[in-house]
């Protein structure tokens, strides 16, 4: 059985899951669990087994193997969902910590619900499969899978390949608030630089002279230097009009 931890890293100008550009993928045979945390770190992702997981799967058969194998491995907070066009309905409304998705291969009716979750309520997703082509594993990933497991998974492996998606999904989340707060500065700073502009035009100043100034003023008035240039900025464009 072969396992694919799926992370993705925004890239665009556009900070939602939509507009992702870019996407980590890194895969391992999970025939352990120190195969599983190899992916990420030599720190463990340990999984509270009170966690509520939302199982689902159209087939009878393979939904109970899963549910056996899930309290086998000491998780009891179950939901199951058998129809694949109530999995956002069940979602939003139970907001479950993680999502299992077994499936023989993920087809398109079933991502496009994936998409809606990953976009309106985002949550670690494992997807357990019969189709090991990159192709729908990429598909997958694309929709909001953080794990793709190929084969049935057992009681032995359930566990490491929940903490593969969780660890995943929190690795994402932390990848995705330092791209905006990196995004929030270069935006700031951009800001800034055009306010400097407009004192170097109206006031002929250095560029240094005109941080400088912006700095004063910032102090001046105890206001972020951020909210300093904006007034100059909105100001600028009243006197313009």
């Amino acid at each position: 059985m072969y396992s694919h931890s799926l992370g993705t890293a925004i890239a665009s100008d556009n900070s939602s899951f939509r507009d992702t550009k870019s996407q980590l993928l890194c895969a391992s045979v999970a025939k352990s669990r120190p195969a599983c945390h190899r992916i990420h770190s030599q720190v463990p992702f340990m999984v509270d087994s009170n966690i509520q997981i939302l199982v689902v799967d159209e087939s009878t058969e393979r939904l109970e193997l899963l549910i056996a194998a899930l309290k086998s491995s000491g998780f009891h907070r179950i939901s199951v969902v058998k129809e694949m066009g109530q999995i956002v309905e069940r979602v939003l409304e139970l907001k479950p910590d993680v999502i299992l998705i077994e499936v023989e291969s993920p087809n398109r009716d079933t991502l496009e619900q994936l998409t809606i979750v990953r976009d309106r309520h985002p949550t670690p997703v494992l997807m357990i499969a019969q189709d090991p082509e990159a192709q729908s594993i990429h598909a997958a990933v694309s929709s909001g899978v953080f794990a793709y497991s190929v084969g049935q998974v057992s009681s032995d492996r359930v566990r490491p390949a929940i903490e593969v998606a969780m660890a995943t999904f929190e690795s994402f989340k932390a990848l995705r608030a330092e791209l905006a707060d990196a995004r929030e500065k270069l935006n700031h700073q951009k800001r800034i630089d055009r306010a400097k502009c407009i004192l170097i035009e109206q006031q002929n100043l250095t560029e240094q002279q005109a941080h400088q100034a912006l700095r004063k003023m910032a102090m001046d008035r105890k206001r972020r230097l951020i909210d300093v240039a904006d007034d100059l900025i909105a100001m600028a464009k009243i006197f313009r009009s």
